[in-house]
């Protein structure tokens, strides 16, 4: 049989890079007998496989979970896969899908890495999490502002569902991989093997690193909380929450405001978001923290609020003092490109 390395990934928690840098490296993993699906999950053994578009399958996981493509065609593909790893030389396989977590209890989703448990033998499963704050205020910035709603709002509509969860995804995980290899760990660079994301993953799920490119840009970056802010006006200039055309005119109307377009700025959230993640997370993060990472600092999950700080209204007016500057510098070098154009 063979093995897996599966990343289920979760969104804003370096899916992107992760999977960025196993596309660079896939001619070197697939000499070594490691293979990586195309993007309509296809390996060397059929024939629409792609090679120049080995990367993440995720719109095609989206496709199953959706029932637009059927469990037993996912199921066909993996027999094939298993029936030619000997004669192909395959002896592991590495999927990474950040849709793999998405509705985990779901029947689909469930069906999925059923599948993936009864196909592959050793199996090594690595999950990174990340605090719940930093994620709700990343992936408004990258999704939830395109629907028109503030950082307030998004952070109250997500606390309703499991999205941020990790520690029921990781126990749902742990149920449909009973013998798997489970690594779960917090996104903080301090506490990463060699302080690098891709060295840390690698270590984790027991890659070879020898002569990989590790030289891979930090991935999907979102625009800053500042630009946010307005766009969730006219969120109607999005055609859907992934459309990049905004993010890219922007950088290409701004091109000397690389650093003040993806900005990051303290004390986003609101005091009542703040309760609110705790009184959602807190107590499920102390559960994780002492099933998988129980020898780091609780801090690097905790949400506990600090107390109020006396000066928390001159702070709050500064920080939108400073959003105002910023904006403006944007607009000002945006009016300057134009007027180049002109003259």
């Amino acid at each position: 049989m063979v093995d897996l390395v599966l990343h289920p990934g979760h969104s804003k928690c370096g899916s992107t890079t992760i999977q960025d840098f196993l596309y660079a490296n896939r001619e070197i993993f697939k000499k070594r007998g490691v293979f990586l699906p195309d993007l309509n999950f296809n390996f060397p053994c059929h024939d629409e496989y792609n090679f120049t578009f080995t990367h993440t399958s995720r719109d095609y996981f989206a496709q199953v979970q959706s029932g637009s493509i059927s469990i037993d065609e996912l199921s066909k593909k993996l027999d094939d896969l298993i029936k030619s790893a000997k004669e192909l030389g395959c002896r592991r396989v590495i999927i990474s899908a950040e849709n793999l977590i998405n509705g985990i209890a779901s029947k689909n989703t469930k069906a999925i890495h059923q599948l993936f448990a009864d196909r592959f033998n050793n199996i090594r499963i690595v999950y990174y999490v990340r605090r719940q704050d930093s994620l709700m205020q990343a992936a408004w910035q990258q999704w939830g502002h395109k629907d028109g709603l503030n950082l307030d709002a998004y952070i109250e509509k997500m606390s309703k569902t499991r999205f941020a969860d990790f520690y029921f995804i990781s126990e749902q995980l742990k149920k449909y991989y009973p013998k798997a290899k489970f690594k779960v760990f917090p996104m903080a660079r301090d506490y990463f093997i060699d302080n690098n994301l891709l060295i840390d993953f690698c270590s984790r799920a027991l890659i070879d690193k020898t002569n990989l490119n590790f030289n891979i840009d930090v991935s999907n970056t979102g625009i800053s909380s500042a630009l946010c802010d307005s766009l969730a006006k006219i969120y109607d200039i999005y055609e859907t929450k992934h459309d990049q055309n905004v993010k890219n005119t922007l950088i290409n109307a701004a091109p000397n405001s690389a650093s003040l377009l993806t900005k990051k700025y303290k004390n986003d959230l609101s005091d009542e978001s703040k309760i609110k993640l705790f009184e959602k997370f807190e107590t499920s993060n102390v559960k994780l923290h002492k099933s998988f990472f129980p020898t780091l600092p609780f801090e690097v999950m905790s949400l506990r609020c600090e107390e109020n700080d006396s000066d928390q209204e001159l702070l709050l007016l500064k920080r939108k003092i400073e959003k105002l500057e910023d904006l403006n510098s944007i607009q000002m070098d945006m009016i300057l490109q134009l007027l180049k154009k002109g003259n």
